[in-house]
């Protein structure tokens, strides 16, 4: 008898989701540094408090809804794709922002450093964890469901902290949600490379995937920030860029 041919080898689709999680980050990073800077919109958010509420649950509904028909986004015209795929990614990245307070820019700098360096360490880390046939794996749906709760979490952790009077208190609070942040990134790379993981069949699987990584790799990129904020504030560091140079040079000269 003849042998069967083999089927053909699909290509991976890890590059692809990764590429699309590191555009929105990207654009995500750039639109917070942006928000934080326009003052009309910070004392606008800062006054109205309900309205990180109202964006909190506008978030939470989008990602449901997005995640639960995509199967059928997928089929309608491009127009509609697009659409609905900006519509929820802008409100889940203006639902975790914050503007209403502005982070120093050394913790910007610091958390898109820390941030990529995580990203980085989890691609080693999946790639080891898949060879060795060891690590923290888990099934597409876990990382689907638990990638929109830590999400969610973290958003309205940070909506929370935001009104918190007490730095003592913020900074173990973000802390602990950044710690989280970091353990599913790493667990989502490993479960990215698990066999069976795309649905091939999906037209754009690698999108959704794509997108949901970022909305985790978002949330600890804004842990990263406000964690780093608060810790500075609980120090009594001035981090501002004038504070840094009169650290470096003006307290050399005074000495």
């Amino acid at each position: 008898m003849l042998r069967e041919n083999p089927q053909p080898r699909r290509k991976s689709l890890i590059g692809p989701t990764y590429k699309v999680t590191i555009i929105m980050l990207v654009i995500g990073q750039i639109q917070v540094s942006v928000a934080m800077e326009i003052k009309p919109l910070k004392d606008f958010l800062a006054e109205r408090y309900y309205l990180s509420l109202v964006q909190f649950f506008i978030s939470f509904l989008s990602i449901q809804l997005y995640g639960f028909f995509y199967h059928l986004i997928v089929k309608k015209p491009m127009w509609v794709r697009v659409l609905a795929g900006l519509w929820t990614y802008e409100v889940n990245t203006m639902s975790i922002m914050k503007p209403a307070k502005r982070a120093p820019y050394l913790s910007l700098i610091l958390s898109v450093f820390l941030t990529f360096l995580m990203m980085i360490i989890s691609v080693i880390y999946g790639n080891k964890a898949i060879k060795h046939q060891r690590g923290l794996f888990t099934t597409r749906n876990k990382v689907i469901l638990w990638s929109e709760r830590i999400f969610v979490l973290t958003c309205f952790g940070i909506i929370v902290c935001a009104e918190m009077k007490r730095v003592a208190i913020e900074f173990p609070t973000l802390l602990l949600y950044t710690m989280i942040s970091n353990v599913f990134v790493v667990i989502f790379a490993a479960s990215l490379r698990r066999p069976h993981f795309y649905h091939y069949d999906s037209n754009g699987d690698y999108i959704l995937i794509g997108q949901l990584y970022y909305l985790n790799f978002f949330a600890l990129y804004m842990g990263y920030v406000w964690t780093t904020a608060s810790f500075l504030e609980l120090m009594g560091w001035d981090a501002d860029v004038e504070g840094i140079f009169k650290y470096l040079f003006y307290r050399e000269e005074t000495e």
